[in-house]
């Protein structure tokens, strides 16, 4: 086995979001929108309370290949989805009071996305989820566009704190739990640079670690990335299953959303875009099995930097014996 664990970890030092630098322009971004719909949502729309969500609460955040930082910010209204039985009526009040010079506001499908342009590029864009409360503790999501038909103006139940927690309490041992977030960073950077169009979605890769990856450590205590990464990898490649469509048959990921709706996140592909998929993890199945067996960490980079991108650096030739180390798999308890 190559010695290339700090490799990982310098590739996860280039590719994770970091705390204090860009989280805090994003911190300062939703604060700025708060403060705005407080002063000019309409005097009828009931207040709300705000809470973080997606990769920025999870702790999996991944800095954007194309520069385009954001944070995804949960709106709770006091209030029933009766008041609102179109929930993009909501969605526009929320709209109408932050469309302001310097912003471009967007009413997409499961959100109201704020963007902060710089010159003609987007730099920064924060997705406000909207929702209203629910008696039986749950929450109900908006969903629908603009020019959404009525059968898709609807409201969804949905429970995104308890996913949170699922997601940020999968291992409970610490060395465990940050391998696991550096490896679904690695596979959001892999999805980032392998990926032009029809990527699984990150929340889709973030709950397939939930579900299926299992933490590795040497016998010597340290972690073992490349290891964890490739069985983790050959985890989600078993979990595709026969499936028919058009009178045909090909192979389908499901990925299934562990809090309501229980939706498959994996659900909206094509046939062709999930032959794709999964063609693309066997290549990487097959990258991580190659650089494994490499004897140099040199060597063993050129094969990773092909997968992971070009912050995946390839250190300068040295002579680097194989260690061959018995290894030992350490198992969290996955939530």
């Amino acid at each position: 086995m190559p010695a290339v664990q700090k490799n990982f970890e310098d590739f996860h030092f280039k590719i994770k979001l970091d705390e204090d630098d860009e989280k805090a322009t994003l911190r300062e971004k939703r604060d700025t929108l708060l403060r705005a719909l407080e002063k000019n949502l309409a005097d009828d729309v009931p207040e709300f309370a705000n809470f973080h969500q997606g990769s920025y609460s999870m702790h999996t955040g991944v800095i954007p290949l194309d520069g385009n930082f954001d944070i995804d910010v949960g709106l709770i209204f006091d209030c029933k989805r009766d008041k609102y039985p179109d929930p993009v009526v909501l969605k526009k009040k929320i709209r109408d009071a932050l469309d302001t010079h310097g912003r471009s506001v967007n009413i997409r499908r499961p959100c109201v996305t704020v963007n902060y342009m710089r010159g003609d590029e987007i730099a920064y864009h924060v997705d406000l989820a909207v929702y209203t409360k629910r008696d039986d503790g749950f929450l109900d999501l908006a969903k629908g566009k603009e020019n959404s038909a009525s059968d898709k103006r609807v409201w969804e139940p949905s429970d995104p704190k308890k996913l949170t927690e699922l997601i940020c309490t999968a291992f409970s041992d610490k060395d465990e739990l940050a391998q696991y977030r550096r490896c679904i960073r690695y596979l959001k950077r892999w999805r980032q640079v392998q990926f032009l169009s029809g990527a699984p979605l990150s929340i889709a890769l973030t709950v397939a670690a939930q579900q299926w990856f299992q933490p590795y450590f040497e016998m010597s205590g340290k972690a073992g990335d490349l290891q964890a990464m490739l069985n983790w990898v050959n985890a989600i490649l078993t979990q595709f299953h026969w499936a028919s469509a058009n009178g045909s048959t090909y192979q389908r990921l499901a990925v299934t959303l562990p809090v309501v709706p229980y939706s498959d996140l994996m659900g909206w592909m094509s046939e062709g875009q999930m032959s794709t998929v999964k063609a693309k993890f066997e290549v990487l199945r097959d990258a991580l099995e190659e650089a494994l067996d490499e004897d140099l960490p040199e060597d063993a980079c050129k094969v990773l930097n092909k997968q992971f991108g070009a912050e995946f650096v390839v250190p300068e030739k040295a002579a680097t014996a194989r260690a061959v180390v018995p290894p030992v798999i350490s198992t969290g308890n996955s939530a």
